[in-house]
């Protein structure tokens, strides 16, 4: 074993070690907090209560880009946009924020989210998969978000969404990060 190097290496071992290689970068990925000139500093996350607009940006596919949307449902067809819908953050302490959707006043879905409060922004926790079949098939998903508050005490959401994988040798990838501000409609 003295003599063996990667090339000489059994193609089972080198592939095992190729895919732990892979889902240990390819999950390493996670959103960068980046420091805004136009941000609050809030000190808790207390500071997010609030009432906020759902409305989004209609895309060609008949999504929408609705805070619901990147709340909740990352990965499926969004559908929610409703001219009267808000969403009211409650935050339950320093690492969950309770989300509810309201339609003309009517509470329809509430969520909890959970995620840790630093430098002014909440970081939602990750959700990720992985699905590695060596040689066939491997899919990895990485979700992620953070919260902040904008100079007019808007809803700052960045999030990030990216997914890869392969069939055979085949590789591809996808990356939807996006960034999105949401009015301020009631202090809570």
């Amino acid at each position: 074993m003295t003599d063996q190097n990667l090339f000489n290496m059994k193609p089972l071992r080198l592939l095992t070690i190729s895919t732990c290689l892979a889902i240990l970068t390819g999950c390493a990925a996670s959103l960068k907090q980046t420091q805004r000139t136009d941000m609050l500093q809030p000190n808790s996350l207390s500071a997010l209560n609030g009432t906020y607009e759902n409305t989004g940006i209609t895309k060609s596919n008949g999504t929408y880009n609705t805070l619901w949307y990147h709340l909740n449902s990352i990965g499926q067809k969004d559908t929610t946009s409703l001219p009267n819908a808000t969403i009211t953050l409650l935050a339950l302490d320093n690492e969950k924020i309770r989300a509810t959707w309201k339609t003309n006043g009517n509470t329809s879905k509430t969520i909890e989210i959970k995620g840790k409060f630093k430098d002014g922004y909440f970081v939602s926790n990750a959700k990720r998969t992985a699905i590695p079949i060596p040689l066939i098939y491997g899919a990895f998903k990485n979700i992620q978000f953070q919260l902040s508050l904008n100079q007019d005490n808007s809803l700052h959401l960045d999030q990030l969404h990216n997914e890869w994988g392969w069939v055979f040798l085949f590789l591809a990838n996808n990356d939807t990060s996006t960034a999105n501000n949401y009015k301020k409609v009631k202090e809570q």
